[in-house]
């Protein structure tokens, strides 16, 4: 089965503007290393044992920067394809047509890794395990999410309750006195925003909504 990661990329830039802005979102920013968070996702990517095709959803003004940024990492993948958004919506109509564009390319069977581009992974042979992991419960038909064990208590992100590979409940945002909580159970991850399934998992899903 072919192993799909969907890069999402682009984005307003109002949250770290002025270093992001429109024109300049946050995946374009470079890191201490000189590499850009969008370059660091391509990498990542490529690291998956069995790609077949990278796919970058993305601003149409940003197709050009996407494809140097690309280039500038000197990694060719097997395949590069892009889907080109007019103006920016949010991440559900980003996966809704990246597997659509998946499924007619690869089949319902084929395996997708959605990756934002605006994470920094510094462990990234951890990072491939948990991506391994994530396609094997894919191909068995469910809905992976991607969880980090929190090393304190954030208030600013969003956390996933689990029971081994099962999610209980996903969190939003808690108090401090609940993020405490939450890190003293040690059932509880950051919510990282990657999700892996079969592109005919999600399908089937979005036809059910």
């Amino acid at each position: 089965m072919s192993i799909v990661p969907v890069i999402i990329s682009g984005g307003a830039g109002s949250r770290l503007w002025p270093l992001s802005r429109e024109g300049h979102p946050k995946p374009l920013i470079e890191m201490g290393d000189g590499q850009s968070l969008l370059r660091h996702a391509y990498r990542r990517a490529l690291a998956i044992p069995g790609v077949a095709d990278i796919l970058t959803v993305t601003n149409r003004d940003l197709l050009f920067v996407s494809e140097d940024e690309y280039r500038d990492t000197g990694l060719a993948a097997p395949r590069l394809t892009y889907l080109l958004e007019p103006e920016g919506r949010d991440t559900a109509a980003a996966i809704a047509a990246a597997t659509l564009a998946v499924e007619e390319a690869h089949g319902r069977d084929a395996v997708m890794i959605v990756l934002p581009a605006d994470h920094m992974v510094t462990d990234v042979p951890a990072f491939v395990a948990a991506a391994e992991e994530a396609a094997a419960l894919a191909r068995q038909g469910r809905l992976v999410t991607f969880g980090i064990r929190p090393t304190r208590p954030e208030t600013g992100y969003g956390y996933i309750e689990a029971s081994g590979t099962d999610v209980l409940r996903f969190v939003e945002k808690p108090d401090l006195a609940r993020a405490e909580s939450y890190v003293a159970a040690g059932s509880f991850y950051w919510n990282a925003g990657m999700f892996c399934f079969a592109a005919g998992t999600m399908l089937g899903l979005l036809e059910s909504l």
